[in-house]
C-alpha cells in the first residue's frame, strides 16, 4: 500500500508517496497542472491513498483526482497545527508529514463538498459578502454626516438618500462628491445582491428540503438556502450533538482534574451557519408568541451584559434541532421539534 501527501500551494505542489514502512518512492515538486501530477501517481494507482491539504484552492485537484479514479481525502487545517507551527516549515516537509499521517490512519479529515451544489453554496457566501459591503458603505455615509453635525437622520432616511438630499445634508463640494461616491457604492451592491439572489432563487425554488425549511419559525427564503446548501449532505453528522457543534451553538469543554471550564475554541465550526441560526433566532422571538416566551425565560436565568447573548443562542440552538430532524427525516417541521411534546 501507498500513502500519497500533497502540499498544495497557488503555483506548484510538493508530492510525496511512502509506503507502509515509510520509504519514501516520489518526493518531487510540480506545477500546479492535473495532468502532470496524475501522470507522476500513476505508477502507484492500483495501491494509492492520496490526502490534500484543505487550501483556498482545492477544488481542482481533489475533484481531478477523484474523476480520474484516484482515492482521495481532504486534511482539516484546524487539526494540522503540528505542521503549521512547526519550527521548520517547508512544502517538502509538509508533503511528507502528510503522507506520514494518512499512513498512521490520523487524517484530520474536512468534508469534501459535493461538486454539483458547490457554485450555489459560494453564490450565497458571495452575496453574504456584498451585503456586509453595502452595510459598511452605509456605515460610512452616516459617519460623514455625524462628522459635519447632522444628528437627526435615521437609518431608513440613509437608506433612501438621493442627490437632492446630499446637497441639503452637505455644503462643501468635495464632501458632497465622497457622499455620492457612498451612494453609487450602495446601488452598484444592492443591484449585484438582487441579482445574486434572484439567480439562486432560481436554481432552488423545486426543492424539497429548502421548502420544509421555510416552514420553520424564524427562517426565511435567504436564509433556508444558506443552510440548505451549508450544511450540504446532512448525513454526515451522527447525532444532533455533532450538527450543534458544527454550528457553532454548543460552548467547548476545557477540563482538568477537577477543574472544568466551558467556552473553549467556541469558532471551531461553520461560521456562516452561526450567523444564519442567531439572524433566524431573532426574527423567531419578534414574531412568534411561543418562542418569544422560551427566549423570556431564557433571559431571567441568567445575568450580566451576555444574558442575552445567551438567551438568543438557545433560540438558535432549538432552531438547529427542528432543521436537524427535518433535514435528516425528510419530514415536515412541527412545534414539538422545538419544545418536545
Amino acid at each position: 500500500m501507498f500513502y500519497c501527501g500533497i502540499d498544495l500551494s497557488a503555483r506548484d505542489s510538493h508530492i510525496c508517496v511512502v509506503d507502509e514502512s515509510i520509504t519514501i518512492h516520489l518526493q518531487q515538486k510540480s506545477a500546479n497542472d492535473l495532468s502532470r501530477i496524475a501522470s507522476l501517481l500513476l505508477p502507484f494507482k492500483p495501491h494509492l491513498k492520496i490526502v490534500v491539504e484543505s487550501t483556498f484552492n482545492w477544488y481542482w485537484l481533489v475533484d481531478g483526482l477523484q474523476h480520474l479514479g484516484f482515492d482521495v481525502c481532504l486534511a482539516h487545517t484546524l487539526g494540522l497545527s503540528f505542521i503549521t507551527k512547526a519550527k521548520i516549515k517547508t512544502d517538502r516537509r509538509d508533503a511528507f508529514s502528510l503522507a506520514k499521517l494518512l499512513r498512521a490512519g490520523l487524517v484530520p479529515k474536512a468534508y469534501i463538498y459535493p461538486a454539483p451544489t458547490r457554485p450555489l453554496r459560494d453564490l450565497l457566501r458571495r452575496r453574504l459578502r456584498a451585503v456586509q459591503m453595502r452595510s459598511h458603505e452605509y456605515g460610512s455615509l452616516r459617519q460623514l454626516l455625524l462628522r459635519q453635525g447632522i444628528l437627526s437622520t435615521s437609518r431608513n432616511e440613509i437608506k433612501l438618500a438621493d442627490d437632492a438630499d446630499l446637497h441639503r445634508w452637505f455644503t462643501h463640494p468635495l464632501v458632497r462628491m465622497s457622499a455620492s461616491q457612498h451612494l453609487d457604492r450602495i446601488d452598484l451592491l444592492s443591484r449585484q445582491v438582487h441579482q445574486l439572489e434572484q439567480q439562486i432563487l432560481d436554481s432552488t425554488c423545486n426543492n424539497s428540503d429548502y421548502k420544509r425549511l421555510l416552514e420553520i419559525a424564524g427562517i426565511g427564503k435567504i436564509l433556508a438556502l444558506t443552510i440548505l446548501y451549508e450544511v450540504g449532505e446532512v448525513t454526515r453528522f451522527n447525532s444532533l450533538r455533532q450538527f450543534s457543534s458544527y454550528c457553532r451553538l454548543v460552548p467547548g469543554v476545557a477540563q482538568s482534574g477537577a477543574v472544568s471550564r466551558r467556552g473553549r475554541s467556541s469558532k471551531q465550526g461553520n461560521a456562516y451557519l452561526k450567523s444564519a441560526f442567531n439572524q433566524a433566532a431573532v426574527a423567531a422571538v419578534r414574531s412568534y408568541p411561543a418562542i418569544r416566551r422560551c427566549f423570556e425565560r431564557h433571559l431571567q436565568r441568567h445575568r450580566g451584559s451576555a444574558r442575552k447573548l445567551v438567551a438568543y443562542n438557545v433560540i438558535a440552538h432549538k432552531l438547529a434541532q427542528a432543521v436537524f430532524h427535518v433535514l435528516r427525516d425528510g419530514a415536515d417541521y412541527r412545534e414539538e421539534l422545538l419544545f418536545g411534546k
